[in-house]
């Protein structure tokens, strides 16, 4: 048996488990969480011989196995209300995940136009796989659930074998897209994130949340103009135009001309500081890959936490908080380019977050005072404008740029600590600090408001 299989079937074989949801209550859930993420961290390696890939065993650990525990730990933090949604989205995760790897391997000859790396057979198997599973392990968690009732097309739907197997397909459909993109954050991440949120919507989603599906034309046309003069001016490539549609236009869609122009000033100050003094950059090895221009990666590790908090505005009854952690996200995102690419340049001191010693410009962890005092400009900007747009109020301003200056530290320690010694990529840091700052947003805003 080859190590890559070892390790689909340790993927798959704890799916097993979520039929101990229907019998736990949150606390009890959390700390079986917490065991699984202490077998990933400490035990797997013992337990599962081989099925470390050879730069893992380095390490003594796999990122991989570690994020799975977390993320059910997540999972269930976030819907504990809901333990059906934990069920269905662990199972996305386990078997659509698994399984979509076994099959594309062995059978998977042809391959997706966006993403040689995976096959139309394997997506085929993840959306079979996953949308059963999620079907069938939602339908037994929530036998031991109250009798909620769904919000599904304003229409009062109950929590029927139709209902789970519905939504259970069109969910593992929904994860296997994002799955499919070219992206380099980790799948345990991306995948059960999304099978959450998509089934959560499901349950909440309403009728007078589509009166404005007319502006779906409107974004279309909006994100496509600018989409094809970013790709004309050389600040994304193809993969980054089909990303930046995806995240635009659903923006778009969910906060209107507001939300897009804070993605808009994002972007346009990111790709300016990226191309910036390029032949400098070049010259000190701190140049931005591909000249500058933006791919899906990018796209998606910088607007995706944005791109669901504004979903989250959309949908839920507290549009105004997660408008703040939307706006928030952006404005760490924009925090950590701005100070990175300008402070590469004009910082004259860097030093390493974690020893506060002075070390060669572009390292990783590297901090300037120059390059923060930009940054934090820059995420008082983004605030400043979202006030403007009427997304937020003044005090708001306050929030989005402390917790941006928490999330680019956040990335900074990230940097100098686990990215230094590859265990994770430049876009997982850039995806787990912009979450730092939305969580933070999240929290202050409940304190304050």
């Amino acid at each position: 048996m080859t190590s890559e299989t070892k390790r689909k079937i340790e993927h798959i074989v704890p799916v097993v488990f979520v039929l101990l949801l229907r019998y736990l209550n949150t606390w009890q859930a959390l700390l079986f969480a917490c065991v699984g993420i202490m077998y990933g961290l400490f035990l797997s390696k013992t337990f599962v011989k081989g099925a470390f890939r050879k730069h893992e065993q380095e390490k003594g650990f796999s990122f991989g196995k570690l994020i799975y525990g977390i993320m059910v730990f997540i999972l269930i933090l976030l819907f504990y209300k809901k333990m059906y949604i934990v069920a269905g989205a662990w199972a996305i995760m386990s078997l659509g995940d698994g399984f979509s790897n076994i099959f594309g391997k062995t059978y998977g000859k042809r391959k997706l136009p966006w993403n040689p790396e995976k096959s139309w057979i394997g997506s085929a198997a993840f959306v079979f796989f996953g949308g059963l599973g999620a079907a069938i392990l939602m339908w037994w968690v929530s036998l031991s659930q109250s009798p909620a009732q769904p919000m599904l097309w304003q229409m009062q739907t109950p929590l029927t074998w139709s209902y789970f197997l519905i939504c259970g397909f069109l969910t593992a459909l929904a994860a296997a897209g994002v799955e499919s993109l070219p992206l380099k954050i980790n799948d345990n991440i991306t995948v059960p994130l999304t099978a959450g949120l998509f089934l959560y919507a499901t349950t909440i989603i309403t009728w007078k949340h589509l009166d404005n599906a007319h502006s779906i034309m409107a974004a279309l046309i909006i994100n496509i103009s600018f989409g094809l003069l970013a790709y004309y001016l050389k600040t994304v490539n193809k993969s980054g135009l089909i990303g930046g549609l995806v995240v635009g236009t659903t923006i778009y869609f969910c906060l209107g001309i507001g939300g897009f122009l804070i993605l808009f000033t994002f972007f346009a100050l990111g790709s300016w500081s990226s191309k910036h003094k390029y032949k400098w950059k070049t010259s000190h090895g701190v140049a931005q890959e591909n000249r500058g221009r933006r791919s899906s990666k990018h796209a998606f590790a910088k607007g995706g936490v944005g791109l669901i908090m504004a979903i989250m505005a959309l949908l839920t009854d507290i549009p105004e908080i997660f408008k703040i952690a939307f706006v928030a996200a952006f404005a760490t995102a924009t925090f950590d380019t701005i100070s990175s690419e300008l402070g590469q340049i004009y910082g004259k001191k860097p030093i390493l977050i974690t020893s506060m010693k002075s070390v060669p410009v572009g390292t990783d962890g590297a901090i300037s005072v120059e390059g923060t005092i930009l940054g934090v400009l820059s995420a008082a900007l983004i605030g400043a404008e979202a006030y403007a747009l009427h997304l937020i109020n003044l005090t708001s301003i306050i929030i989005v740029v402390a917790a941006a200056f928490v999330g680019t530290t956040v990335e900074s320690v990230l940097g100098a600590t686990i990215e230094r010694r590859k265990w994770v990529n430049n876009e997982v840091v850039n995806f787990i600090n912009i979450s730092t700052g939305a969580g933070v947003s999240i929290l202050m805003a409940r304190i304050l408001f």
